[in-house]
């Protein structure tokens, strides 16, 4: 059953691609929530190598660039149709196909990972942190930002791809991730977990 809604959520984002940078979602969700993430980044980090997963057509990754002009740059998508679009709009960054659960990266070789408003369509959310944990060098940071819940819905829906701060919290620290802050980007439904690898004694 979940890989067929995950075919069916790929294929939604396949056809979304032509569109998806003139969506109204652009100016009063993503763009805002991008720069929320992209502020507390700046102020904590200096990456040289960025990664956003759930790239979509680029828009994040556009957007680090002018941040971090020298960093490399690289998305990761399971959406063809989205990562056509990406690849013409930001020749800057280098996109591949995959998912928070099967990075094709190698181990440690990213400084600084970024998802925003993807994580609730990962089918196996645990292991797509143990993933970014993995790619991640000593020292290196994810954040995260998505829709979370209330502690007391999300104890009400237990099995949800949402969750609530100290679930998320939770799903970090088993991945080996030492989270560092969690504060709300924008309005009360969107939040950013901010968590480290620890860097080798």
């Amino acid at each position: 059953m979940k890989s067929i809604y995950r075919a069916q959520d790929v294929e939604r984002f396949d056809r979304w691609g032509s569109t998806y940078e003139r969506s109204w979602m652009q100016q009063r969700l993503f763009d805002p929530v991008h720069s929320a993430v992209l502020q507390q980044a700046e102020s904590r980090f200096k990456p040289t190598s960025v990664l956003d997963i759930g790239c979509g057509s680029g828009r994040l990754l556009r957007k680090a660039h002018d941040y971090w002009p020298e960093a490399h740059l690289s998305g990761v998508d399971p959406a063809q149709g989205m990562l056509e679009v990406a690849r013409q709009l930001t020749p800057e960054a280098h996109f591949s196909t995959g998912s928070g659960e099967a990075l094709p990266l190698e181990d440690v070789s990213v400084d600084l990972a970024l998802s925003t408003i993807s994580f609730h369509h990962w089918q196996n959310q645990a292991a797509g942190l143990r993933e970014v944990a993995r790619v991640l060098r000593p020292g290196g940071s994810f954040l995260l930002a998505d829709f979370t819940f209330p502690a007391w819905l999300a104890w009400l829906l237990p099995r949800s791809r949402f969750h609530s701060a100290a679930q998320m919290r939770a799903l970090f620290e088993q991945a080996g991730l030492d989270v560092q802050a969690q504060p709300a980007t924008v309005a009360r439904f969107v939040r950013l977990t901010i968590g480290t690898k620890p860097a080798d004694d």
